[in-house]
């Protein structure tokens, strides 16, 4: 009898030994609590599991979360490159190595005699991983360069694909794509409750239910259903602490982000034909805040759940380094990434990051928006 999509992950899980977790760096919280959901039960399992985010950095606002301190932000060696020498004609007297000029010398002396090339053979060992899980990600390039830099590892090994992205690729080996779920978490949720639900611990419940708040903004978002709200309830029911996750998630905002807050509203504007909003940060507004780029998220996560008539943000602010960045979210209608396009986006169809070279605050502004209202009318 053939398995079913979720028995097959299921049983891929089983037969692995060193999973990689892996989730993009322009995520929302929901890839980051899912991934980490599932590590806790693959270790259960007693398997190997690191969970990786290229250049992950947590916000503060997530460090209740115990296990926020396990993600790495870069992959350790995926391989061995291995040097066999034979010894049976002439047994090894010594071996030592050098670094010159960028290159390793290895000296290798036998007892007596010579070694010759016949007797040196070379190989690589096989990856670290068998098994890579990627979670929340609609497209390979979304991991960012832990998968530019180890494109081998993402063609030769297995892939689960988690995600709820309407515009994911489908690139796994097994794709847990459900479109119609609010989240990531969710889709796990659902994979696990059907397939191994006593793995759902008190722990792991409540990453989950993390994961679903942060991506419908406490259940305040548009792709909150009613079997959102059931999900909810039963992980509630297995232990989560949902009390805890919006205490620590919205009730305890820092003054450095409230003052930012108040910067950016200074500075918002406006197009009610198109819905869209968009807002300016110089760093004098950071320094004025004494906030960081880790607050912006926030501001964005307000503006759509407390601005109903907003369908696009545009937040651009000025980097400490010196350039010009911006954070792009579209309600579900629309697509983020197609409307800034030409800039280069990172992240899914709903929120993106986006960088504008070589033009200051007030010409980065004005090519964005102008590129928007643009392209609105062929995203709709």
């Amino acid at each position: 009898m053939a398995y079913n999509l979720n028995q097959q992950a299921w049983e891929a899980l089983n037969r692995a030994r060193q999973i990689l977790v892996i989730f993009p760096k322009e995520n929302e919280g929901d890839g980051a609590t899912a991934a980490l959901a599932l590590a806790e039960i693959l270790k259960k399992m007693n398997k190997q599991a690191d969970v990786v985010c290229a250049d992950f950095i947590a916000p503060h606002k997530w460090l209740f979360l115990p296990s926020i301190k396990n993600i790495k932000s870069q992959l350790s060696p995926l391989q061995k490159f291995v040097i066999k020498v034979d010894l049976k004609k002439n047994k090894l007297a010594s071996l030592s190595y050098d670094v010159k000029d960028n290159n390793l010398y290895i000296y290798i002396s036998p007892k007596e005699g010579v070694i010759n090339r016949s007797d040196v053979h070379t190989a690589s060992s096989d990856f670290k991983f068998d098994l890579v899980v990627t979670v929340d990600a609609p497209d390979l390039a979304s991991l960012g360069r832990i998968y530019e830099n180890n494109t081998e590892l993402f063609s030769k090994t297995p892939i689960i694909n988690i995600d709820h992205n309407p515009a994911n690729e489908h690139f796994g080996k097994i794709n847990l794509v459900d479109i119609s779920a609010s989240s990531a978490a969710e889709v796990l949720f659902e994979f696990l409750n059907q397939i191994a639900p006593e793995q759902i611990t008190a722990e792991v419940a409540t990453l989950l239910l993390a994961g679903m708040i942060i991506k419908t903004k406490n259940f305040r978002a548009a792709n909150v259903s009613s079997r959102t709200l059931s999900n909810a309830g039963k992980l509630v029911d297995l232990g989560a602490k949902r009390e805890e996750i919006v205490q620590h998630l919205y009730r305890q905002r820092s003054l450095a982000a409230l003052k930012l807050w108040g910067e950016a509203l200074v500075n918002l504007k406006n197009d009610s034909k198109t819905g869209l909003i968009w807002l300016s940060l110089k760093r004098d507004d950071f320094r004025r805040a004494n906030a960081t780029e880790s607050d912006l998220p926030e501001i964005i996560d307000e503006l759509l759940a407390n601005s109903p008539e907003a369908k696009t943000i545009v937040l651009l602010y000025e980097t400490a380094e010196g350039s010009v960045a911006g954070l792009v979210a579209t309600e579900k209608h629309l697509d983020a990434k197609t409307l800034v396009q030409p800039f280069a986006p990172i992240g899914n169809r709903l929120r993106v990051k986006i960088n504008i070279v070589g033009k200051d605050l007030a010409a980065a502004e004005q090519a964005v928006i102008e590129t928007i209202k643009n392209r609105l009318p062929a995203c709709r």
